[in-house]
């Protein structure tokens, strides 16, 4: 088969590679679709935490965000038939350790995370998975469905801070993480969700998915444009998803006192400077957010009834052999890049 591997910084091939093995609980995937994001950027880079740290090693096929139609099954698989559609979760925990059994597996200390961490993606004619961690998708298209990856992300960022309908939401970033937790905000019933960027073509299109207001900050006051959102009250949950330490700055400014902060960025070694004073005397809790453990299932429900969907963010299709091309137009943000789509 043909896949994308990553060898190097910047040193990538479209290149022959075995075909995935198939062992008793594990399916083979025709891959229809990979997304891109900015850690495959980093990835291509060589800056990527996992790299740099030595937690994870190249060679590598990238790709976390994938879809496909099955065409083999394990042994030991009677939960999915040839022909279904799927995809498959980021982290892939051992489901044994105390933080699997818990359900906390994106904490597994023996995790593999597919594209990323020791565990090649979908960046790939085939993918290998387990069942454990695999999901149907019938229902969707297969561009689509490549995006329950990071739609799961911000649902999980949306049920840690138990958004609910009493909630004033700001979402820190009209990303693809943000502008999913724009939509899952309003699917959990957010009083008000405020969109917060500093690009007013990325925020038009957070009112498109159901952002009630828009602040861009570079050009309003985002204090002032909250409040009057809010009738002074401030807001009660936040899900930050733009990793620059500037952000937390703006935060501080704008919650309530009890608010709840989703951290779903990494700052990839940035520091935020934190008065602490005022978060204790106000009660602000703040809630680590790493992948979307438990609630694919969830994920792939809101998609299927039109609660969340991905298309307004598909901007660019490309082949599998342009990896590079992509990663290049998120990187340069080429002709209004939100999602890039690679189709094997």
């Amino acid at each position: 088969m043909k896949a994308i591997r990553i060898h190097g910084s910047k040193h990538v091939r479209y290149e022959d590679a075995p075909m995935p093995q198939v062992g008793p609980d594990d399916v083979l995937i025709k891959v229809k679709a990979a997304g891109l994001c900015g850690t495959d950027l980093e990835l291509y880079d060589g800056t990527m935490f996992y790299l740099t740290s030595g937690m994870a090693q190249l060679p590598l096929i990238p790709g976390h965000e994938w879809s496909g139609e099955v065409v083999e099954l394990g042994s030991n698989v009677s939960e999915f038939s040839i022909g279904d559609r799927v995809t498959g979760e980021c982290s892939v925990g051992c489901r044994s350790c105390s933080y699997c059994i818990r359900g906390w597996y994106n904490q597994c200390q023996f995790r593999t995370e597919t594209g990323i961490l020791n565990r090649d993606g979908g960046c790939a004619e085939y993918i290998s998975f387990p069942k454990h961690f695999l999901h149907k998708c019938n229902k969707m298209e297969f561009a689509e469905s490549a995006f329950i990856e990071p739609t799961g992300v911000a649902l999980y960022a949306t049920k840690l801070i138990s958004v609910c309908p009493e909630d004033y939401v700001a979402v820190m970033g009209p990303g693809p993480i943000g502008l999913f937790a724009v939509q899952t905000a309003k699917a959990y019933g957010a009083r008000k969700v405020i969109l917060v960027g500093t690009r007013d073509e990325r925020l038009a299109v957070g009112r498109v998915l159901g952002a009630d207001v828009t602040v861009n900050v570079s050009t309003e006051n985002l204090l002032g444009k909250v409040r009057e959102a809010t009738d002074g009250h401030m807001i009660d949950a936040v899900i930050e998803a733009v990793g620059k330490s500037a952000v937390w700055d703006d935060i501080a400014s704008i919650i309530a006192p009890r608010a709840r902060v989703a951290m779903t960025g990494l700052f990839a070694g940035a520091k935020c400077s934190v008065d602490f004073d005022p978060l204790v005397v106000s009660n602000i809790t703040v809630f680590g957010v790493l992948g979307s453990p438990g609630v694919w299932d969830e994920a792939i429900d809101l998609h299927e009834r039109g609660a969340v969907t991905a298309q307004p963010l598909i901007t660019h299709h490309l082949a599998l052999s342009e990896f590079v091309e992509g990663v290049e137009i998120m990187r340069n943000r080429t002709d209004g890049v939100i999602k890039v789509v690679l189709e094997p």
